[in-house]
């Protein structure tokens, strides 16, 4: 065997090499002009998720549209230049592009579709506009269903009823979905719609089409929802359900808040048709007005993963609640059952679980007083605070996670909440939540059971008022707290007074340890003061004197929500001497 043999690798290890590379569109596309082997090898790649990575800014990304076109037939290019489009006659191209397709996207793909109108005759696009865009989307997308049988991710979006997917009718699209793994389904039907009959057969006819044809899905996120039509989602959530019910391989459900408040009964058996395949559960809209899930989570001993993705400051109309409460009545919302051991390990919930009368107590008249912390941990808490539905419902999840749990983020906590996690959720390693004043000293003792906790956020809002009561004494303690083992904390402090912030920063870093802690984070705009990353640069050189090791062992990050506020650029550049300085839009961080 002579060594070009021993040495030449084979096709089987470049396509692995190239398969690694597919999110990496530059390096794909330069190896196109390699040769034709790796041209072979890396178009398929570049054309199988051509909606993903294509940027929208470009002037240029419309051509995708363009070289699609050139893969249809002649009458069909007839057609577009019949309703006015000036077709030009493009090369042979060395592929047949559209049946590389893996991933489609209809809003991007319909985005492309107008802008590649306008680029083809951008004095004269709007002459015919409507049929011109109609028979463009018709065309292009029956040419890519017709062509591809490796599909495995579509995203159908319809937001306004101009949004005309035909491709969804096609003959061929049953065979296309076949080997579907992700769907993402975002439909909504707008006021005085008077298509909205319409819109419940093709809602009804995509989910029983793909009740029949697939049964290997494992992501699926639907987002159904009217501002208009009362209970539009009733109408063909049995088709839904039987959708969810023929997939045997489902690991991930996302359901948006509407879907699941107007066919509760319908969603807890959707869940108990996947609760042992599935792993990750994303649920629209808040805790509180789901608490019912509990009973249905009790058996999905695979679950890992429990999102809740309410926003703060979003209201549930009076009206809705009103109907909605009614029929969550017809049973009890938190049973007196037995609950099983979950796996869950990563529960994600920014709604707040303290009552308002609890805020307006803590901030009203009190008194800190470390007795009182003591007793209320030993009873367990207020009633009317434990009767809360979100404390409550939450209460049920972490009893059933316990010492799974490894990731939590919340709102804002209370000492009822902080109690059940110091006795139950203490293998906790990520922990993000807000915290009152009165709070704080449990809050702590929280923290001394944690021994494992590797990333801390911690929302604190400080009032003038009330200020006076977090003395050197408790900022003292509270740092003592934390364990060993904390790589990461982030600090997201609030006061009336930009001084007190700096206060707690400087008595916080004066008395931690140094350990395995390497990024420390602001993340708000009120703790940007150079007096703050004067006290975080001293820190830094600290930790250097202390293990004179490379000086980039520790990472500061601070995010801004415009640039007009920011620390002074001497400071910044002094301080990149010593230490990873990272700047982050507020917009990136939360988006």
């Amino acid at each position: 065997m002579d060594s070009y043999s021993k040495n030449k690798i084979s096709v089987e290890c470049y396509n692995e090499i190239f398969y690694q590379l597919k999110n990496d569109i530059k390096t794909l596309y330069n190896c196109t002009f390699v040769n034709r082997f790796f041209c072979r090898l890396a178009t398929p790649l570049l054309w199988g998720t051509p909606f993903e990575h294509i940027n929208l800014e470009n002037p240029k990304s419309p051509l995708i549209i363009n070289t699609y076109v050139s893969s249809l037939v002649d009458e069909d290019k007839s057609f577009l230049r019949l309703t006015g489009i000036p077709l030009e006659l493009p090369e042979a191209t060395f592929f047949y592009y559209p049946e590389f397709l893996k991933s489609f996207n209809s809003q991007v793909f319909q985005i492309l579709i107008e802008r590649w109108l306008i680029l083809m005759e951008p004095y004269n696009y709007y002459v015919n506009y409507q049929d011109k865009l109609v028979y463009s989307t018709y065309l292009v997308s029956n040419l890519l269903f017709a062509s591809t049988n490796k599909l495995e991710s579509l995203n159908y979006f319809r937001l306004s009823s101009h949004d005309r997917m035909f491709f969804i009718n096609h003959k061929e699209f049953v065979y296309s979905i076949s080997h579907l793994v992700n769907l993402e389904i975002t439909y909504f039907a707008g006021a005085n719609n008077p298509n909205i009959q319409e819109d419940e057969n093709n809602l009804n006819n995509l989910f029983d089409t793909l009740s029949h044809y697939t049964f290997s899905i494992r992501y699926v996120k639907i987002n159904i929802s009217s501002n208009y039509i009362a209970s539009f989602t009733s109408r063909f959530i049995e088709s839904i359900f039987n959708f969810i019910a023929h997939q045997y391989k489902l690991e991930a459900l996302s359901f948006n808040e509407s879907l699941i408040f107007e066919n509760l009964f319908e969603f807890e058996e959707i869940i108990k048709s996947q609760e042992t395949n599935l792993r990750h559960l994303t649920i629209g809209g808040k805790l509180k007005n789901f608490s019912r899930i509990v009973k249905v989570l009790r058996n999905c001993s695979n679950l890992e993963s429990l999102i809740f993705e309410g926003k703060k400051g979003s209201i549930i109309e009076e009206d809705n609640w009103g109907y909605y409460d009614v029929k969550m009545r017809e049973i009890p919302i938190i049973e007196e059952i037995d609950f099983n051991k979950l796996k869950i390990r990563k529960i994600y919930c920014i709604e707040d679980c303290v009552s308002v009368d609890d805020v307006d107590d803590g901030y009203s008249n009190y008194m800190y007083d470390e007795q009182q912390q003591e007793e209320f941990e030993t009873t367990g808490g207020d009633s009317s605070i434990s009767d809360d539905m979100v404390t409550l419902g939450l209460k049920k999840i972490l009893l059933m996670t316990s010492a799974n749990l490894r990731t939590l983020n919340l709102g804002k906590i209370n000492t009822f909440i902080i109690t059940i996690l110091r006795e139950y959720c203490y293998e906790l390693t990520n922990l993000s939540c807000e915290i009152s004043i009165k709070d704080f000293w449990s809050f702590t003792k929280l923290l001394e059971v944690l021994s494992g906790l590797e990333h801390l956020e911690l929302k604190l809002e400080l009032k003038l008022e009330l200020s006076s009561m977090l003395n050197d004494n408790y900022i003292v303690t509270f740092t003592n707290s934390l364990p060993n083992s904390l790589q990461k904390l982030g600090l997201n402090i609030y006061s009336d007074e930009d001084e007190f912030i700096t206060y707690f920063l400087m008595k916080l870093l004066e008395n931690m340890g140094y350990n395995k802690l390497f990024e420390l984070y602001f993340c708000n705009e009120k703790m940007i003061r150079n007096e703050n990353l004067r006290l975080i640069l001293q820190f830094a050189l600290n930790r250097i004197r202390y293990y004179g090791n490379d000086v980039r062992n520790f990472k500061f990050k601070y995010v801004i929500g415009n640039f007009n506020q920011d620390f002074d650029q001497a400071l910044l550049q002094n301080g990149r001497e010593c230490m990873d300085i990272i700047r982050e839009e507020i917009s990136d961080r939360y988006k």
